[in-house]
């Protein structure tokens, strides 16, 4: 909805405030009643009546449509004084012309001045304007929410940008300084370095809109970043992913699990005598990362993406937040899935 005010909303509305008005008349169908002495009922009358009161309100609807900006602010006769005056001529004018038609066509013995037409529809005029002011303040609401959620996404995919920068260098010379002892030692074995490393980053240059990825994509990145670790730290790391093919469509942040892949290696021993072991599964929409706890006495350098951010990354993105759970011999992250 871009404005307010739309058509079907006119309508709808103009057709409720014509009932509610014509509840009154309705009620002089006792003969008996009190409403019947002073308002005879008249079905021909009744159907003018609920013609001018719709058209009178679809008018008032359709001209302050274009107005509504000014029922965001403090009325100001000085500034709504143009507003003010036209709704009063619009009011003035079905009201003339609906009081002289009753007279002419109908004939009361007792009523109100121009059969009550001016009671009536001021009144309409009272709740119309009470619902557009309801409705465009809560437009404007609105409106200003997702003004906050765009800033909020843009300053996170500049964040995300930023830190994407960070890591790429950090890295970038980390990767080449054990390729460069896998040339030496395995040829071959390096060509299968190299291809897992463009892997990581064409993934990481990657800006999909949104921010989100296919768990697919996501498991595919963190599958050749471990085939690195795996070169790198030799028998001391494992990754073992373990997650059905339903999930695989299911979407989360881009470069979730690098993080906290880099971060329980960061914290936790990877030798052959103690090697780390990382499982990913996935359950009830909720992808788990669980890794062995074996603390370092002295951690390493981060590179600055840590739990904090990939937290703020699920709660804008993902509307939820991650959950850590550290156990006796285990750290685990629940990220939600969508």
């Amino acid at each position: 909805m871009n404005q307010p005010l739309s058509n079907k909303i006119i309508i709808y509305s103009s057709l409720l405030f014509t009932a509610v008005v014509s509840l009154p008349k309705l009620l002089a169908l006792q003969r008996d009643g009190i409403i019947a002495a002073f308002i005879p009922f008249n079905v021909y009358e009744w159907l003018m009546q609920d013609v001018i009161s719709f058209l009178f309100c679809y008018c008032i609807f359709l001209f302050n449509r274009k107005y509504v900006a000014d029922f965001n602010k403090t009325f100001s006769l000085k500034k709504h004084g143009r507003l003010f005056f036209i709704n009063a001529a619009i009011l003035a004018v079905f009201t003339i012309v609906g009081g002289l038609l009753s007279r002419k066509l109908f004939f009361h013995i007792r009523t109100f001045p121009l059969n009550g037409y001016f009671i009536r529809l001021m009144t309409t005029s009272v709740f119309i304007f009470i619902e557009i002011k309801i409705l465009v303040t809560l437009f404007y609401a609105q409106q200003k929410e997702k003004e906050n959620e765009q800033l909020r996404l843009s300053n996170m995919r500049m964040e995300l940008d930023l830190l994407k920068a960070q890591l790429n260098p950090h890295f970038f010379f980390n990767a080449l300084s054990s390729l460069s002892g896998v040339v030496r030692e395995d040829p071959q074995k390096a060509q299968q370095y190299i291809s897992h490393l463009s892997k990581i980053f064409r993934y990481s240059l990657n800006k999909p809109e949104h921010g989100l990825v296919t768990l697919k994509e996501e498991l595919a990145e963190s599958n050749s970043y471990s085939e690195l670790m795996k070169m790198r730290h030799e028998g001391g790391f494992n990754l073992d992913i373990k997650v059905d093919t339903d999930y695989l469509n299911q979407q989360l942040p881009q470069l979730s699990l690098q993080p906290l892949i880099e971060n329980a290696l960061k914290h936790n021993i990877s030798t052959t005598e103690k090697p780390l072991h990382i499982t990913i599964s996935a359950t009830n929409n909720i992808l788990t990362f669980t890794n062995n706890l074996q603390p370092k006495l002295f951690a390493e350098t981060g590179t600055g993406i840590g739990l904090a951010n990939l937290n703020d990354r699920f709660k804008i993105l993902v509307k939820k937040e991650i959950d850590i759970i550290v156990t006796k011999d285990n750290f685990i992250v629940k990220l939600p899935l969508i």
